[in-house]
């Protein structure tokens, strides 16, 4: 039987006066999930700093905790430098068609395939993880990040990205036989891709982003959330429950206000059992959330208990 995934995703930020691994390990969640940030195209070890670490990492398995690293690494992946040499590797906008930087890549150009092939097995070796599972992602914004060139229009946003992760996919294999790539299910990519297929290594991570907390995820009184059910329905047709990652935003802090600011997160009690609830019973055994924010100074303001209840009706599962 295979072991439930129990935990939380934070920012090294959020280590200022809590210290993450000891407060996962004594609420008796399983894994610890590093973020390098969201927002613009970042350099993913310059972000994590000392939490990229070997000592940090074997800090973590000390505590008896899996580590996973969830990274927005488009900028890792396809790095700036290429752009003067390779401009053809980069995404083709949709109006002006012009190449740019800073977003993704073209996904039919078979050479860039292969660079963030190689890429993606570089940042599998320098952070790896407990549980073979490896997190590393697109661009994060919310539009106008996938190529429109030619070749590219002919496959949706979510066929672009699967075949490019399915790429990364191939080339861990090589290293790892065990590895397993994430097709990420947020924002352009939440829809299920038609026309390309996973490869066997291959898990999603279903993030809802942009769903209501009025009600619980499954409730037919939110429009914004029947939109989510559908595409969890799908994805999971041809993901299978066994790879299916949820990754929630409950207790994140990050969803309200800027930088710096004390916002609480959207965690409500009831919708949150009954997330996790209706989760389960579809088999899905992965269970996360962010917890960004969620620092010594929100937990001075606001305590734990957010984050106990969470643990707590986990501990039921």
């Amino acid at each position: 039987m295979s072991k439930f995934k129990k935990g939380v995703v934070v920012v090294p930020d959020d280590f200022k006066g809590v210290d993450w691994v000891e407060k996962v390990k004594s609420a008796e969640l399983n894994t610890l999930g590093m973020h390098s940030g969201g927002g613009a195209a970042h350099d993913i070890y310059e972000n994590l700093g000392e939490y990229g670490s070997e000592e940090f990492r074997n800090k973590v398995k000390a505590a008896g905790l899996d580590l996973e690293y969830e990274l927005h690494a488009s900028k890792n992946l396809l790095p700036d430098e290429l752009f003067e040499t390779h401009p053809e590797y980069f995404m083709l906008t949709l109006r002006s068609r012009v190449r740019v930087q800073g977003k993704n890549w073209c996904a039919t150009n078979a050479d860039a395939l292969k660079v963030i092939a190689e890429n993606g097995a570089d940042i599998i070796r320098r952070l790896p993880s407990t549980t073979n599972n490896y997190f590393i992602w697109s661009c994060d914004t919310a539009g106008g990040c996938w190529c429109n060139c030619r070749e590219c229009d002919k496959y949706s946003i979510p066929d672009q990205s699967l075949m490019s992760f399915n790429a990364i996919a191939r080339r861990a294999k090589e290293d790892n036989p065990d590895a397993k790539v994430c097709y990420l299910a947020y924002y352009e990519t939440m829809a299920t891709p038609t026309l390309v297929k996973p490869e066997d290594n291959i898990i999603c991570e279903f993030a809802p982003y942009h769903r209501s907390f009025e009600f619980p995820i499954h409730d037919s009184r939110s429009a914004i959330n029947r939109k989510y059910i559908k595409h969890l329905f799908e994805l999971l047709e041809l993901f299978g429950p066994e790879k299916m990652h949820i990754l929630e935003y409950w207790l994140d802090g990050s969803l309200y206000g800027q930088p710096g600011d004390l916002h609480k997160s959207p965690w409500d009690k009831k919708i949150a059992e009954e997330d996790i609830k209706f989760y389960t019973s579809l088999g899905i055994k992965n269970i996360t959330t962010f917890a960004v924010r969620m620092d010594g100074a929100y937990m001075e303001k606001y305590t734990d208990r957010e984050f106990q209840e969470y643990a707590e009706i986990l501990s039921k599962y």
